[in-house]
């Protein structure tokens, strides 16, 4: 590949795009509005690298589940009703058909199961991105829970894929700092993790090596258009020209897609991770704790406690009660973490179209546009995947997977007429 690519992102999607497009010979630059890469939502997920629970957000048993707890502070799931998220819940609930969450949850689960593959080949490749390839633990405090377990072994058996149903003394073996008193457990032996950070740093410094030039402290405010084209972006230290643009700005790339005409429903789902100092009662292994949907990860020096969706636009601020929340559930589970004081919190963005499905693709009304973003709670493990996917159509080859189901410009904007004749745009509920 030959030509000057500019990404505009510096998470894992951007990452992980500018290196594969690096590695096939194109000359690229990334433009990240912070001081370093991988700073916003990417820096604090939980680091699964997973195709378990690949389940899209808008399915009857999520909308079920989110209106159960919408109006609960401390649920896994809380809504901050405002006006501007209406047209985004409409098309939630839309999408939330048992015919659109099976069509969207086969495809995550391809996604999700190739994503794993790309972060076992990066390893392979030497990129020390810190994976680890030991599995993963679902931990159940309810009959209804373990049921769920069962099920969704079963449907990965069906696949070919491994998964372990565990009764309460087979869970406490495999791993002895979770409570006694849990209902049951699951263990996935071909799950893996990894630190965000050491896999954003890792990858980064090996694009680096190919070449990609990074410019951090850059803030992209508009795009300079000729004959339909992209030709530069307009940004906070000057105007960058570029013969291809790649917009990968988690929630952020709605604003700067709308400057090129095209309409991104992204919202921010607002998660949180609370981290505790090693102890002796760090769990060897991730554990997804069902119930209350955190996810305990051990990290290098530090255990993660990760979780809550927060439907609040691009509110950043720290809800003490969805902290606390979160720090309880990990104490249920595990016991022994009782009493040791956390060494930080963190929040951060999740970019989340209503559907469920990433945004990944070419914009047709651009010719030179792609977006590589919406990849809500499974950035880390799908980033790797989408990056293929932008380098195919990039180069001009076949895409490896079926695009059409999550291309960008799948939504559109309804123009609304008044009686009184003045155009006011609104936005429609159907792509």
């Amino acid at each position: 590949m030959t030509g000057d690519v500019v990404v505009i992102g510096g998470g894992i999607a951007g990452i992980t795009v500018a290196y594969e497009l690096a590695r096939h010979g194109a000359e690229v630059t990334v433009l990240e509005r912070r001081d370093g890469v991988g700073e916003e939502c990417s820096s604090g997920n939980a680091g699964m690298v997973a195709s378990t629970h690949a389940l899209p957000l808008a399915s009857p048993g999520a909308l079920r589940e989110g209106l159960r707890y919408m109006w609960r502070p401390d649920s896994p799931f809380y809504l901050r009703p405002r006006m501007r998220t209406v047209p985004w819940l409409l098309r939630y609930g839309l999408a939330s058909t048992p015919g659109r969450a099976r069509a969207a949850g086969r495809l995550l689960e391809e996604l999700t199961q190739r994503g794993l593959e790309a972060h076992r080949k990066l390893q392979a490749e030497g990129i020390d991105t810190g994976l680890q390839n030991r599995g993963h633990v679902d931990a159940y405090e309810s009959a209804a829970g373990v049921e769920h377990g069962r099920a969704e072994i079963e449907s990965r058996r069906a696949r070919g894929l491994p998964g372990e149903l565990l009764t309460p003394e087979e869970l406490v073996e495999l791993e002895p700092t979770l409570s006694r008193s849990l209902a049951g457990g699951a263990y996935y032996p071909d799950q893996a993790w990894c630190d965000p950070v050491q896999f954003t740093g890792a990858l980064a410094a090996a694009a680096a090596d190919l070449g990609v030039q990074f410019r951090n402290r850059v803030e992209v405010l508009d795009f300079e258009r000729r004959s339909g084209r992209v030709v530069a972006a307009r940004t906070t230290k000057g105007r960058v020209p570029g013969g291809t643009f790649v917009i990968a700005a988690g929630v952020w790339s709605q604003p700067l897609a709308r400057a090129t005409g095209l309409f991104l429903p992204v919202e921010g789902g607002k998660g949180y991770h609370v981290e505790l100092p090693e102890s002796a009662a760090t769990p060897r292994l991730p554990v997804y704790m069902a119930d209350s949907r955190v996810v305990a990860t051990p990290l290098d020096g530090r255990l993660r406690l990760s979780g809550t969706f927060e439907l609040d636009g691009l509110d950043e601020r720290v809800d003490a009660v969805r902290v606390w929340a979160i720090t309880a559930a990990g104490v249920r589970v595990v016991p022994g973490l009782r009493g040791v004081e956390p060494v930080g919190v963190w929040r951060g963005l999740r970019p989340c179209a209503p559907d469920g499905l990433p945004l990944v693709g070419a914009v047709r009304s651009v010719p030179n546009l792609y977006v590589a973003t919406g990849h809500g709670i499974g950035g880390i493990t799908t980033g790797p995947v989408t990056a293929q996917l932008i380098g195919e159509l990039i180069r001009g080859v076949e895409p490896s997977l079926p695009l059409e189901p999550l291309r960008p410009d799948r939504f559109r904007p309804l123009l609304f007429r008044p009686r009184d004749g003045s155009p006011v745009v609104g936005e429609s509920v159907a792509g």
